[in-house]
């Protein structure tokens, strides 16, 4: 199956590379500001660093599944153009709120908002096969 949909598989490997990068940041900077596991509390800085980990964890549960439906259903071209954003956005994100946590609006915007069109066109596309 993953062969029929190779543009949607790069965008989903990048979109875990991302995710692989923000938690390394995390390990450096619980060496760097000394919170040794399972502590998560520490300075400002290492909190931004540790919220981008979390949060990207938790935008990637909603990002895979709504891309995988979305190419399924209107194929591996539209569901990469789409979602090239989402690894886009969380690198913007996650150098802005790394700088300061109230900049992290337009990286959320461009994780976010691709995210719910992939969902959206995923149900429609489940609902119209129904139909």
């Amino acid at each position: 199956m993953l062969d029929s949909f190779p543009l949607t598989a790069i965008v989903t490997s990048l979109a875990l590379l991302v995710y692989v990068w923000v938690t390394l940041k995390v390990g450096g900077a619980r060496a760097k500001f000394g919170v040794t596991a399972p502590s998560v509390d520490g300075p400002p800085d290492f909190l931004r660093v540790f919220r981008v980990q979390q949060n990207t964890l938790e935008q990637l549960a909603l990002f895979v599944p709504a891309l995988w439906m979305f190419a399924s259903f209107y194929g591996d071209m539209w569901a990469a153009i789409i979602g090239i954003f989402w690894p886009i956005g969380r690198i913007v994100y996650a150098v802005s709120y790394y700088a300061a946590a109230e900049k992290r609006g337009a990286g959320f915007g461009l994780t976010f908002l691709p995210s719910v069109i992939l969902l959206l066109g995923g149900i429609a596309g489940a609902v119209m096969k129904l139909i």
